[in-house]
């Protein structure tokens, strides 16, 4: 159990990919922390873990398509409003060399990454914007976002369009308190494992995305606009994962 504390008490909060290791986390931490949570997901049987929690509702649907966004917040407004939108639906399972990726491959990583991202936030920032009011995005980046998997290119792509997204939220509406983030986590599994390729030493838990995730939407972090918050054992900061490759002299 994370030792992280925060109180969100009173607040609304929308997590998409909810079904999934990391959503499972980020909802449990929002809820946990006292806000009220709409968990989405296209997975409808997934949804089902949450039965029975007062603090969590379910909604399930393809987000990547308007009329499902559409009927996500007309939900949201139905029961009172929003504070924090976390972006966490990906498509992570494409492996495929980017010379062989077929173009509907490609769209339906867009779609599901990207796409969904993109239709959520805009009605999110229209929603406080005509409120008067700010709010919260927290969107998962990954390492691919800045670095290059091999044979995952188009999640990347999509990764680096989150990033961007983000910042571009920060730019144009910070002024009107919106605040838009990314976190991007590496190595994250069910149990947490040494791994000898992160500097500190392990994979990482989803608890640990999902305190990244309270933080940024807290008060705590009111001055972080359009960042980028790396939970990846300082994976990001090595120059290589490998042994060493270079050859030194003796002087």
């Amino acid at each position: 159990m994370s030792a992280v504390r925060f109180d969100c008490t009173g607040e609304r909060v929308l997590v998409t990919g909810a079904a999934g290791l990391i959503g499972r986390a980020l909802v449990r931490r929002f809820a946990g922390a006292g806000a009220d949570v709409l968990a989405v997901d296209v997975d409808a049987d997934g949804l089902k873990l949450y039965r029975g929690d007062p603090r969590v509702a379910t909604m399930a649907g393809d987000l990547a398509r308007e009329d499902v966004a559409d009927a996500v917040f007309a939900r949201v407004l139905e029961d009172g409003g929003l504070d924090v939108l976390v972006n966490n639906a990906a498509m992570t399972g494409v492996r495929t060399p980017f010379i062989d990726i077929d173009a509907a491959v490609w769209d339906a990583v867009m779609a599901a990454n990207l796409r969904s991202a993109y239709l959520l936030s805009v009605r999110a920032v229209r929603h406080w914007r005509d409120a008067g009011r700010g709010g919260t995005i927290v969107s998962l980046s990954s390492p691919g976002g800045s670095r290059a998997h091999e044979n995952q290119s188009a999640y990347d792509v999509t990764k680096a369009g989150i990033e961007a997204l983000s910042r571009a939220i920060a730019v144009e509406l910070g002024g009107l308190g919106i605040r838009a983030n990314c976190i991007a986590p590496a190595s994250v599994g069910e149990e947490v494992r040494p791994a000898t390729d992160i500097p500190a030493g392990r994979t990482t838990a989803p608890e640990e995305v999902a305190d990244a995730a309270l933080f940024l939407a807290s008060p705590a972090a009111a001055r972080l606009n359009g960042h980028v918050l790396r939970v990846d054992g300082g994976l990001h900061a090595r120059l290589r994962t490998g042994p060493p490759q270079e050859r030194h002299g003796d002087s």
